[in-house]
């Protein structure tokens, strides 16, 4: 086993721990990069050193497949949502039957695209349209009855809550649109058409899964917390781990069941954004992937296993039966966000978090007293986030309500 390879189509963002879980098993991986370099917001988490060949994709995927074949690798997955399509590409050249529904490939990646295999597969979801003409989104507001209704206007292919924008009764929805149209997006995607979405009302959820030919299992589901900001939607607050046992979980299940089998997913990870309206659960989006930044890790803390550890023992060990995760502690993620740009004062405490709560686990906070931060618009604009994780409930909550205070007291002074 010590010669054979995992191919990782950009090993960005949980993708970067694909190649040492594997590596771990005597497996080696090898990098392949739809661009030369990796989207700058997620450069810091490219390890090349962790690949023992990096490839980058020259238009030609059917030579470097034949180079990869050579290698006989146990499986070819992505890293991060760049990487899916062509992912799903290279493994039915090399690995053929080992991922997902090739036909369906881009309604894994395509937010309209998910919509279209949804609703083709009559599995409820949220009425959109894909144009890159105002015009044409009016007439199709007004032909659905949404025309006094609050919509989402959002880029097609990007994440983290870039640009995604919510227009209410009476707003200038088109100036969100022509802000949104031609633009760059986080994964250096020109967003050359806008989705335009009604606006879902209800409990957003993250459903993780692990599938093998078909199969469907969960590895981990996350209730978020989120809040709209004027224009702007999707303002993290926090992020829980759901115990399996919750009602909700089943719910769920059954529908993220029907929507990796309308999208093509028959194997390896997903991560679904789910959003529980009083009409029932209706599909935000979904990536064939696993979920990003640190829910890896996070999972591993909550439930003992994650995607990635799944994903070992599916290609390594053989392992065929898919099943539900457990809950081994509390886990949370608290989100800290700024009202304006502006320099950060009386943070001190920031620098104190592992000594004045029981349950820190770990925080991620790039700036600290006399920092100049950003105003909080989305993900990507975040002033960090606090992890919390403890066998103990009321200890959580307790801890999450300190975060909350130190955070009410921090200054931002205009510059």
């Amino acid at each position: 086993m010590a010669d054979r390879k995992v191919v990782v189509v950009d090993p960005y963002s949980a993708g970067r721990g694909i190649a040492p879980a594997f590596a771990e098993r005597g497996v080696g991986a090898i990098a392949v990069l739809t661009t030369a370099e990796p989207p700058a917001g997620l450069a810091k988490s490219w390890f090349p050193e962790n690949f023992t060949e990096v490839h980058v994709v020259n238009g030609d995927l059917s030579a470097l497949a034949d180079k990869l074949a050579g290698h006989e690798p146990l499986c070819v997955v992505p890293g991060t949502e760049t990487g899916v399509e062509t992912a799903e590409a290279l493994s039915e050249l090399i690995t053929p039957g080992r991922s997902n529904a090739l036909e369906r490939s881009h309604a894994r990646r395509d937010k309209f695209q998910m919509y279209v295999a949804l609703r083709d597969a009559g599995v409820p979801h949220l009425r959109q349209i894909s144009s890159d003409s105002e015009e044409e989104v009016a007439r199709w507001l007004e032909s659905t009855g949404l025309i006094d209704s609050s919509i989402v206007l959002k880029p097609q292919e990007s994440g983290g809550t870039d640009d995604v924008f919510v227009a209410s009764p009476g707003d200038d929805w088109r100036a969100l649109f022509h802000r949104i149209l031609g633009s760059v997006n986080k994964l250096d995607i020109v967003n050359d058409r806008v989705l335009v979405q009604e606006l879902a009302v209800g409990t957003e959820y993250e459903v993780d899964t692990y599938s093998i030919d078909g199969q469907h299992g969960l590895a981990a589901v996350w209730r978020y917390a989120k809040e709209r900001r004027g224009e702007r939607l999707g303002i993290y607050l926090s992020n829980t781990f759901v115990s399996p046992e919750d009602p909700v979980v089943a719910v769920l299940f059954e529908y993220v069941r029907q929507v990796l089998d309308a999208t093509g997913v028959r194997n390896g990870p997903a991560h679904v954004e789910v959003m529980v309206t009083e009409n029932g659960p209706k599909l935000i989006e979904i990536g064939a992937r696993c979920a990003g930044a640190e829910q890896q890790e996070l999972s591993f803390v909550g439930a003992g296993e994650s995607q990635i550890t799944r994903m070992v023992e599916h290609w390594v060990d053989g392992k065929r039966d898919v099943g539900l995760y457990a809950r081994k502690q509390y886990v949370k993620t608290v989100y800290l966000s700024s009202p304006r740009k502006g320099v950060l004062r009386n943070a001190e405490r920031l620098d104190r978090l592992a000594e004045l709560m029981p349950s820190f686990q770990r925080d991620v906070i790039p700036y600290r007293d006399g920092s100049l931060v950003p105003r909080t618009d989305d993900l990507w604009t975040s002033l960090g986030y606090v992890v919390l994780a403890t066998t103990d409930a009321d200890q959580l909550a307790a801890d999450e309500e300190l975060v909350r205070r130190i955070e009410s007291e921090l200054v931002i002074v205009d510059v």
